[in-house]
């Protein structure tokens, strides 16, 4: 049987700050899901920093504290858990989401990412609704429109239509459902899609390339070098994601729309991680492999893990397509209707991305020890 949830609601609150000019708005209670997320935690950071009272809702504990902080533990897909979740907020940040990037999917795979990427969605809008909340900005990605090549692309691209992989498939299901309930019931809604995430504190992109060049296995690069695409440093989504909901009131150009957040500097994914590959100290590697023939092992090799067990693949297909596909797009329309522009330049991220490589590498010699 399942337990309920206890949600603390939040304390008596001083008059909320007026608003800077009449297109923007106090943002209120605030419910970040995902919250033990990379993005997720920045956010609840963030808010916290801008003097918020903010709610963390996460499957897994969250394991920082602070007096404007309530720590909600619970699943998105349990609608009663969402509920809970949304009472007395004002303004949600839906982050939570699964990241598997697999074509050939087991049944349990399947059912987990559209129970949350999906499922979750239709939760989180429901319990908003029911709860009266005022805005809620669902993050999206930048795959829902990569099918060819995008080349400076923008918003009124179309959804992709040859979709490959659960992660594509579901987000853009999910997208769909946030801004079509947009203006139910008092609730207003937009999505930001954001390039490949990136900034210290990262699990995934940052610790893998740091232990590829330790381990001696990062020796080729993939594909000719000439596609391109976007990325987003933290930092910079963080705000992008916080700026859309201050702006998102009613009349906004925002409401019901979706907003590319990037850095606005698209790159070679090997060029993107040269330098801090040289910053640690080793060498870029001068070998290239084909794309085609890399995407060709890489979807056999991921069809035989789905149908005889093997190891899974180093990458998957969409992994492959993402590298040696171009996909990237404009920011002009973030600019346009709510002032965005990325506050903090490439050079700066880089900066402070070598700096954490250098921690996780010494970290992880001084575990080799």
């Amino acid at each position: 049987m399942r337990r309920n949830l206890e949600v603390p609601l939040p304390p008596a609150l001083a008059e909320p700050e007026a608003p800077e000019s009449g297109d923007t708005a106090d943002l209120g209670y605030c419910l970040v899901t995902g919250a033990a997320g990379f993005l997720g935690r920045h956010l609840v950071f963030e808010l916290i920093r801008r003097g918020h009272h903010v709610r963390a809702f996460d499957r897994q504990p969250i394991d920082y504290s602070h007096e404007r902080l309530d720590c909600v533990q619970g699943d998105v897909s349990e609608f009663e858990d969402a509920r809970k979740a949304c009472e007395g907020v004002e303004t949600i940040l839906h982050t939570a989401a699964v990241l598997d990037f697999t074509g050939y999917a087991t049944r349990v795979q399947r059912e987990r990412s559209f129970a949350v990427n999906v499922r979750g969605v239709e939760n989180m809008l429901g319990a908003a609704r029911e709860a009266g909340a005022k805005r809620l900005v669902h993050t999206s990605s930048n795959n829902v429109t990569l099918d060819a090549p995008v080349i400076d692309g923008d918003e009124s691209l179309p959804y992709a239509a040859r979709t490959r992989d659960l992660y594509t498939k579901t987000k853009i299901r999910g997208e769909q459902l946030a801004l079509a309930a947009n203006g139910s019931e008092g609730l207003l809604t937009c999505a930001i899609r954001p390039g490949g995430i990136y900034g210290p504190g990262d699990k995934l992109m940052l610790p893998r390339i740091v232990d590829e060049c330790a381990s001696g296995r990062y020796v080729a690069t993939i594909g000719d070098g000439s596609a391109l695409s976007d990325n987003t440093f933290i930092d910079n989504l963080v705000d992008g994601q916080i700026e859309a909901a201050r702006h998102l009131v009613p009349g906004s150009p925002l409401a019901g729309e979706a907003y590319f957040i990037t850095d606005g500097a698209p790159i070679n994914y090997f060029e993107f991680f040269r330098p801090l590959v040289t910053g640690l100290g080793f060498r870029h590697p001068r070998w290239k492999v084909p794309a085609g023939l890399m995407l060709a092992v890489a979807s056999v090799w991921e069809f035989l893990h789905w149908a005889i067990r093997i190891p899974p693949p180093v990458l998957t297909p969409l992994e492959v397509r993402k590298i040696t596909v171009s996909h990237y797009n404009r920011i002009d329309k973030a600019r346009r209707d709510f002032g965005w522009v990325p506050k903090v330049s490439v050079e700066e991220a880089t900066e402070r991305c070598l700096e954490y490589c250098r921690s996780l590498l010494a970290e992880r010699q001084g575990v080799g020890r």
